[in-house]
């Protein structure tokens, strides 16, 4: 519904006020900007390093090894390759050389279990080779049920005497980020770090699973289609993050299992997000060109899910990257767009995307520059604020939908009582009362035990060319309210035409008919109207009334009433007759 225009209503005053509600929305989308800045500085202004005591680690330096032809006991012999590092967090731009890390230990004032933490479960191969000429193996190629501390936190066991001064150095591979950042924490931080992020991961699934259940719940209730392909877009996110973030790996499955699993997780994601887009935004009809480049996007999307499972990572990783940035800016423009058009409807899904997008945005131009925390959280907690944001957004189109149809379902009342009634007195008219009895006739529901009221203003001619149409209409109007006043609910009144009313009582004899119509005639005669000049007009009616006779029809009823009105005339008018 277009929110800038006048709805017809009943009375043809229903006007939708957007003043508030601009304000209301530019509200909204301004703290929604402020968001998106706010995560950018997060992610990345540049802050103090990390210090010794804070990380453990000493003297940080890198070598790039772009033949992945060095070994440890090369490097030994090759101190002017490495470069010093600035703090204890390797980044390196997209690259398919060997990373070698090396540094030192600071000493460890307890005799406790050390570990060197690397915060990323993206990377997949982790070799780390110690003074003493201890090798540890760690990554997503590793089986994670072999670590010593069970958590999606690289966690690498350092051998005693490993602070003795000498270097470290590890080498770490990946088809993704290089994004090594590097800890020294003992057996109780792991762990107290390990509780800390499973709690995080877990209050952010539990909503997206929450949000699964509501989706499912409302598909199976209300059998929109918005909820079946937006629960393919929530569990393919789902699957998604308990692979990218370490947690599938637990489960001791194939390691090009999981993989193929991740790309064609991401697949369903990105996928199911176009075409619910599609959808909910209705494209093809409205902007049918973007509607086009979406399907495009949706190839490469397929294209990048093939080259993930035939282990072309790197490629499918290139491809992903320009997919996750220009996808986000694709929507979120049409949405734009669409809004400022004047479809405030979309106002929640423009809000969900900027959380989408916030995320998305930091995890796809994190290949090209250094975000001071890891990615992926920035991607979970944007895809977790928008699943809720977007399960709003339909509930929101569906209201506006339930809304519209229920203005659709008033106007049609209102146009159908128009239709039946006269609109000046709000009595039924004529061709209604006729189509009615035509079908109770039919279906055979008109009472044996009936009767009909004819009633007819006296002299009203005289009174519309003395005082004007404005005073008989007003006549005609107090005619019609007096008529309505003393009738049942079950009784038929018509305005017949001109000044003439019907009233037909169904299951009424003619003593029930006489009382009512006594009642009608003395209101009417009551009452006083007056002219434009303040003259007084009083007014009188004449009645026929006849009751319903053994296999009689409505036909019959209807002329008897009819000649005991005239003979009502004859005799003098301002009376009631029975025939």
């Amino acid at each position: 519904m277009r929110f800038d225009k006048t709805i017809d209503g009943p009375d043809n005053t229903l006007i939708v006020r957007v003043a508030m509600k601009h304000k209301q929305d530019i509200l909204i989308f301004s703290l929604s900007g402020l968001c998106i800045l706010a995560s950018f500085l997060v992610a990345y202004i540049p802050r103090q390093s990390t210090g010794t005591a804070a990380s453990g680690i000493l003297e940080p330096s890198f070598y790039e090894d772009v033949t992945h032809a060095e070994s440890a006991e090369s490097l030994r012999e090759l101190d002017g390759l490495f470069q010093p590092l600035e703090r204890p967090v390797l980044y390196r731009n997209r690259t398919k050389s060997a990373c070698w890390i090396r540094f030192r230990l600071a000493p460890s004032p307890k005799d406790e279990d050390r570990f060197i933490e690397i915060d990323n479960a993206s990377l997949e191969f982790i070799d780390v080779w110690f003074p003493d000429g201890t090798h540890e193996r760690a990554g997503k190629y590793v089986n994670a049920r072999e670590n010593r501390v069970k958590t999606r936190i690289r966690n690498i066991p350092v051998p005693r005497g490993a602070d003795s001064g000498e270097f470290v150095y590890a080498r770490v591979r990946t088809n993704t980020i290089m994004f090594v950042p590097l800890a020294a924490v003992t057996a109780r931080q792991a762990l107290a770090r390990s509780f800390r992020t499973n709690l995080v991961f877990g209050v952010f699934f539990g909503i997206i699973v929450a949000i699964i259940f509501i989706n499912l719940f409302s598909f199976m209730v209300i059998r929109n289609r918005h909820f079946l392909v937006y629960l393919c877009y929530l569990v393919s996110l789902l699957v998604y993050h308990l692979v990218v973030h370490g947690f599938m790996y637990f489960l001791g499955l194939p390691p090009h299992f999981l993989e193929s699993l991740l790309w064609l997780s991401l697949a369903g994601f990105g996928i199911s997000m176009m075409v619910f887009a599609k959808r909910f935004l209705f494209l093809k009809e409205r902007l049918p060109a973007v509607s086009t480049i979406l399907d495009v996007n949706i190839g490469l999307f397929l294209v990048q899910t093939a080259l993930g499972i035939s282990m072309q990572v790197y490629l499918a990783n290139q491809i992903a990257y320009i997919t996750g940035f220009i996808v986000p800016i694709i929507i979120m423009a049409t949405t734009v767009k669409l809004y400022v058009s004047g479809y405030r409807e979309v106002r929640f899904y423009l809000i969900a995307w900027v959380a989408l997008f916030t995320g998305t945005t930091i995890w796809s131009t994190s290949a090209y520059a250094e975000a001071r925390i890891s990615a992926n959280y920035f991607f979970l907690v944007g895809t977790s604020v928008d699943s809720l944001l977007f399960t709003l957004a339909i509930f929101d189109l569906l209201r506006k939908e339930l809304s519209e149809k229920d203005v659709m379902l008033e106007r049609e009342k209102y146009y159908i009582n128009l239709s039946r009634t006269d609109p000046l007195t709000g009595l039924y008219n004529r061709r209604y009362l006729n189509e009615l009895i035509k079908r109770l006739e039919s279906d055979g529901e008109i009472p044996s035990d009936s009767a009909l009221i004819m009633i007819d203003l006296d002299n009203f001619k005289t009174i519309n060319d003395t005082y004007g149409h404005l005073a008989g209409d007003l006549i005609l109007t107090k005619t019609g309210t007096k008529i309505k006043k003393h009738i049942r609910k079950t009784d038929i009144a018509c305005r017949y035409g001109g000044d003439e009313f019907l009233v037909f009582l169904p299951g009424a004899n003619e003593s029930a008919a006489r009382l009512i119509a006594e009642s009608i005639r003395n209101d009417i005669v009551a009452d006083c109207s007056y002219s434009e000049e303040g003259s007084p007009i009083s007014i009188t009616v004449s009645i026929g009334i006849s009751e319903n006779r053994l296999d009689d029809s409505f036909d019959g009823l209807f002329l008897r009433a009819d000649a005991a009105l005239y003979q009502a005339k004859k005799t003098g008018r301002d009376r009631i007759s029975v025939l």
